[in-house]
């Protein structure tokens, strides 16, 4: 499915993916706008599918306009056939949250830089198209292999999804962790993420953010602007 590309459309979706991003419950989120954003067969973009990514790009650039006073920032981390994966953010409460040595322990093994979070971003990018089957491009133009510092990687390896993508969701710490030493099994419940340790305080965040996409939703449709939603809970 190829979704519209053009303001209101996107600005929906960012509503319903989003919301507890842009109320400041959450520091960042992650969703895919369909549509075939790269070639399916690994070969250069078609004029077709730049004039899509060039398309998308102006109405996040002037959804980034709107948002970015309030300290709030999108941009296309990889571009996908069955979709471009948009990622939005807080980065002054998302650079809070790295700098947490629980997390920043876990990433900097994994070669990223804490202290550089559009480095992170890329890295992190990288990382998600070399694990990808799909043609997966990274949109911010990363071409060498985010695994380099490890000998025995090459840009023609097979890598496992990176899961430490949930400390750029901003999870609790303690269950990204357990996610990934698990390998995403032996989970108490799962909701927004899979949970380990505290079941009763994840239960009542999943219902804060489902509150909160329901009562963002409510009054984006009553015609209230992003800038709006993002004022709304404050």
């Amino acid at each position: 499915m190829t979704r519209t590309i053009d303001i209101p459309t996107f600005q929906a979706a960012v509503v319903r993916n989003c919301s507890p991003m842009l109320a400041g419950i959450k520091p960042a989120s992650l969703f895919t706008y369909p549509g075939v954003y790269a070639d399916q067969n690994g070969s250069s973009a078609t004029a077709a599918i730049e004039d899509r990514r060039a398309h998308l790009l102006n109405v996040i650039a002037q959804c980034n306009h709107e948002l970015n006073p309030f300290g709030i920032h999108l941009s296309v981390l990889v571009w996908r056939p069955c979709g471009a994966l948009v990622y939005a953010c807080r980065p002054n409460s998302l650079a809070t949250y790295l700098a947490d040595p629980r997390a920043k322990t876990a990433l900097t093994k994994e070669g990223y830089d804490t202290g550089n979070l559009s480095a992170c971003l890329v890295h992190l990018a990288s990382r998600i198209t070399l694990a990808s089957n799909n043609a997966a491009e990274c949109a911010c133009g990363q071409t060498r292999c985010a695994l380099d510092h490890q000998a025995h990687c090459d840009n023609g390896c097979t890598c496992e999804f990176p899961h430490e993508i949930g400390y750029f969701l901003g999870y609790p710490y303690e269950d990204v962790h357990q996610f990934i030493v698990q390998h995403g099994e032996n989970y108490k419940v799962f909701g927004a993420w899979k949970v380990y340790t505290n079941v009763e305080q994840a239960l009542t965040t999943f219902d804060s953010y489902r509150a909160c996409t329901q009562y963002l939703t409510y009054i984006y449709q009553q015609g209230c602007s992003l800038a709006q939603l993002a004022q709304a809970t404050r």
